[in-house]
């Protein structure tokens, strides 16, 4: 009998703990936090529309979207969105749409993961 191979899609993920630590400075604990609430909240908004214009096949859109949600991830310290997100961008213009569609999925692990991450960067910065 063959053995199945199971993947396990285990996202490294990378943090910039500087830049939140620069939200946090010269913050109340409650203000950094609902801009860090705020700025997640946008993102992964942001990456739900990249699923629909992905889904809708509007390249255009998706790269627009892929570019925002990048400088958003960059902003929040989210190193690793920020690099998958270009990726999708150079994926999707090169109209490679098995390289889109992997790298749409990766992006979607890896806001999971670096949404927790935040979140425990947050609560050791403060």
């Amino acid at each position: 009998m063959a053995t199945l191979a199971v993947l396990r899609h285990d996202e490294g993920i990378r943090v910039d703990a500087g830049r939140v630590a620069m939200i946090c400075a010269g913050r109340s604990r409650r203000e950094a936090e609902e801009i860090l609430r705020r700025g997640i909240e946008g993102l992964v908004a942001r990456v739900v529309r990249m699923q629909r214009h992905y889904d809708a096949a509007d390249r255009a859109a998706l790269v627009r979207s892929a570019r925002f949600a990048g400088r958003m991830a960059d902003q929040l310290g989210m190193t690793s969105f920020g690099i998958v997100a270009q990726d999708l961008i150079r994926a999707t213009e090169a109209e490679d749409e098995p390289a889109a569609a992997a790298t749409l999925a990766r992006l979607l692990r890896i806001v999971n993961r670096s949404v927790s991450a935040i979140h425990d960067l947050r609560d050791m910065t403060m």
